[in-house]
């Protein structure tokens, strides 16, 4: 059973004139996260305030190209979210079998509590896998996993269940 939950339908605040900012990001589902492109919608109102406050070309003509191609390439975007969907499913089966808390998402990432989360970061990093400690978050106990390929997710997962035989990552804190 999938734990998928729709996310919110927010435009309807920007169409009624609300004091929001819908931001959307193309790291994930187009793989242009080193070009660091995304879009917002808000009102005329709003998007003046911010056009006044931006910095001159602040984005620039590669990642705009990319971003309009990855607009056209329907099918990269459907397997990018099926594979997301898949990576947090199979996340969430494996922490609830280790007895670990997690926050259900519908993002490419799943927050786990696993303890010491500064130190599950630096042993996950000693391994070669990168995780965010959510300290500056207020959240020491937790960890933010992002969604790789099943292969990475299998990894990550190897790596974690190791730290936890070594007593770096506490199941005690998640029950």
């Amino acid at each position: 059973m999938s734990s998928w939950i729709p996310p919110p339908d927010v435009l309807p605040y920007v169409r009624h004139g609300r004091n929001v900012i819908v931001m959307r990001t193309f790291s994930k589902i187009m793989g242009l996260a080193n070009l660091r492109i995304g879009y917002g919608i808000a009102t005329p109102e709003l998007a003046a305030v911010l056009q006044r406050t931006r910095q001159p070309f602040n984005a620039n003509g590669i990642a705009q190209a990319g971003a309009l191609a990855g607009l056209l390439d329907e099918e990269h975007m459907l397997k990018t979210r099926e594979l997301a969907r898949q990576g947090r499913e199979y996340f969430e089966r494996e922490f609830t079998g280790m007895g670990l808390e997690y926050v259900p998402s519908v993002a490419n990432f799943v927050l786990v509590r696993v303890g010491d989360g500064k130190a599950v970061f630096e042993a996950m990093l000693r391994r070669g896998i990168i995780l965010r400690s959510m300290g500056s978050y207020g959240l020491p106990e937790w960890v933010r996993i992002s969604v790789g390929t099943m292969d990475q997710n299998h990894r990550c997962m190897k790596e974690l269940k190791t730290l936890a035989d070594t007593g770096t990552l506490s199941l005690e804190a998640s029950l």
